[in-house]
């Protein structure tokens, strides 16, 4: 039967987009929180670096343990303006260790630029999985949505060309059970299959008479 085929259809086609929906759902969350986790890990030594670079110039007045730590921040190097940073430092720490205050101030100046573009680097990635986070609740929603409407659609196609039609022969048979001999199917139906069933009760009836 057609209508029968178009239910089923409709229902395969919920369930196609509701399984599509779930892993797109699925696929888009797993995705953000390790490419995030990956961020905050290099930004976080980042910022671990930048303060062994402080404390080894300003406190422990350590060249070799200062130059170590520049060696990894020249390894850790993911966000833009790093690079520049690190090389300000780079060119000014040597004289700074030996007493030049000058530039002791800009190598300084260069640590506290790495820490503040990592920490801004980090922010940014925070405010970016909160956005893709809404937009992607959205989506479900607005999929959600769909997919109600699509249900609502699929109910109302078979209560049009199922239920309706079966009360209309229960209600003719019940008739004719209770001595209406006159009640017949109607002649209208949305369905060519229900209508064909119609014909053949009231020629069934009409012949009985």
């Amino acid at each position: 039967m057609k209508f029968s085929k178009s239910i089923y259809f409709s229902f395969i086609f919920l369930l196609v987009l509701s399984t599509i929906l779930g892993l797109a759902g699925i696929r888009g969350f797993s995705r953000l929180a390790p490419s995030i986790d990956q961020i905050n890990r290099h930004n976080t030594q980042s910022l671990y670096i930048a303060e062994r670079l402080l404390s080894a110039i300003a406190i422990e007045k350590n060249q070799s343990a200062f130059k170590n730590a520049l060696v990894l921040a020249k390894g850790n190097i993911t966000e833009t303006g790093e690079k520049d940073a690190i090389n300000r430092i780079e060119l000014n720490y040597l004289k700074a260790f030996d007493g030049n205050s000058l530039n002791e101030e800009e190598t300084v100046k260069g640590i506290i630029e790495l820490s503040k573009i990592n920490r801004i680097a980090m922010k940014n990635a925070g405010l970016k999985a909160e956005k893709l986070s809404s937009a992607g609740s959205w989506v479900i929603v607005f999929m959600t949505l769909i997919i109600w409407c699509l249900g609502l659609v699929i109910i109302k196609n078979i209560q049009k060309n199922i239920i309706i039609p079966m009360l209309e022969i229960k209600d003719v048979f019940e008739a004719y059970a209770k001595g209406n001999k006159q009640r017949r199917c109607s002649k209208i139906t949305s369905s060519r299959e229900f209508q064909s069933v119609y014909d053949e009760i009231n020629n069934l009836l009409d012949k009985s008479n």
